[in-house]
């Protein structure tokens, strides 16, 4: 065994235990390490067993929580699935699993129990993130996985478009590009909210973050950035606002240092979509065919298809030209439409709650129940905000629905509500009249 498999083993091992009988929240940091590190990834991977370390590492976690109980500070908090957030997840997930006898796609049961353990997920990081510190200290580790990856970009041999660089859903280049944006916005707003050594980490990650981006060349990774950056500028809390503009400056022109004529060549096939003058290429027009018969498939599966439904039925949607040469079949480009085509109208009108309840808790970010709260919170929220834009715009060029970071923001946005939460009712208990930061 080489030393770096045998580092692996030692560091988890020695983390899940540490997890059980110390501080249950160093194994959700052994788990986002192992999302990462993924084992079966890695050339050392092949000289350890075949195990599901992340779900080894979950269940581990799982065990630590239940054993430690529930702690003062939790007890004084609403539960976890509180928010409307937590509620809607859970509401998907038992929606699927009542599709279940009259789907037609074959995956829906893989997906099912996808999402089952995302709720289990959800329930971990919202119950271990009990502080500020515990809040900083899992996008810090976030941050850091992401700036590994962009290590393995930079050292990756130069071929086109990355493909199998990531872990474990993050494998290929769409997916890869819109997991580094989420990064990118993590390690910027880091950057401003935090001082002393820890803001070194997000400063050092940055530029791997941002090159692994450009060399991904996802054309929905890049618009995600764009438009969540724009969502930030109006969520951003006024104190920051110098630093604000001047990381936006540096980063625009350091995104213009790290493009090369691959990745701008590729942005330029956009103009297509404004420019009559312009000829579509082949992807764009396959993902125009698809759009048509996803809409197609919904109106004669208004109930859902099942998960994956629309590459289970493409042979039947879309003529044979638009098909994949390797499968056969034809998978989604849009989340939305896959969740339309998947879930049907009941997983649509989820979605749509779903996104209400976060623009209403954006725009509540930094004042509940009247009390007023710190520049520093309301810098996270503006973090979240514009990292879930980006994920769903990204997700109009591509389907994430499957993507896991999605539910990480989701349950870190639940656990920033929850921190104000639980400050208005101590606030309320102390200033009834209300109070000003």
């Amino acid at each position: 065994m080489s030393l770096t498999a045998l580092a692996f083993v030692l560091f988890f091992a020695g983390g899940l235990l540490f997890a059980l009988f110390v501080r249950p929240i160093i194994g959700l940091y052994i788990y986002i390490a192992t999302f990462y590190l993924h084992p079966p990834s890695r050339w050392w991977g092949s000289e350890l067993p075949e195990f599901r370390w992340s779900l080894i590492a979950a269940f581990v976690t799982l065990i630590a929580l239940l054993m430690r109980g529930t702690s003062k500070q939790s007890a004084a908090s609403d539960s976890w699935y509180n928010t409307s957030l937590a509620k809607g997840l859970i509401l998907y997930t038992v929606w699927m699993w009542i599709q279940a006898p009259w789907v037609v796609s074959p995956w829906h049961l893989e997906g099912t129990i996808l999402f089952t353990k995302y709720v289990l997920l959800f329930f971990l990081i919202v119950r271990l993130l009990e502080s500020e510190k515990d809040f900083v200290g899992f996008c810090l580790a976030h941050v850091l996985g992401c700036a590994y990856l962009g290590w393995l970009v930079f050292v990756a041999p130069d071929g086109g478009r990355l493909e199998g660089v990531g872990g474990p859903g993050i494998d290929n280049a769409n997916t890869l590009g819109m997991h580094l944006a989420t990064g990118l916005f993590f390690a910027s707003f880091l950057a401003l909210a935090l001082t002393g050594w820890r803001r070194l980490i997000p400063l050092a990650s940055i530029p791997f973050i941002l090159n692994g981006v450009i060399q991904t060349q996802t054309r929905g990774a890049i618009v995600g950035i764009f438009l969540g950056g724009i969502v930030t500028i109006f969520l951003k809390p006024r104190k920051f606002r110098r630093q604000y503009y001047a990381f936006a400056v540096l980063g625009i022109s350091a995104m213009l240092f790290f493009a090369n004529e691959a990745f701008t060549e590729r942005m330029n096939t956009m103009r297509a979509s404004v420019d009559q003058t312009v000829e579509w290429d082949s992807g764009a027009l396959t993902r125009i065919e698809t759009v048509k018969a996803q809409l197609r498939m919904f109106l004669d599966y208004p109930l859902g298809a099942g998960h994956q439904g629309t590459a289970a039925l493409s042979k039947d949607y879309l003529d044979e030209r638009w098909l994949a040469s390797d499968s056969g079949d034809r998978a989604s480009h849009n989340t939305v439409l896959s969740i339309l085509v998947d879930q049907g109208v009941p997983g649509f009108m989820i979605l749509i709650v779903l996104g209400f309840s976060v623009s209403r808790m954006l725009r509540k970010h930094n004042r509940v129940g009247g009390y007023e709260f710190s520049d520093r919170y309301a810098l996270y929220f503006t973090m979240l905000g514009g990292t879930m834009v980006a994920i769903y715009a990204s997700g109009m060029f591509a389907q994430y629905l499957k993507a896991e970071v999605q539910i990480w923001v989701l349950a870190l946005v639940a656990v920033m509500w929850n921190f104000q939460t639980r400050l208005t009712r101590n606030a309320a208990t102390a200033y009834p009249g209300g109070i000003n930061r």
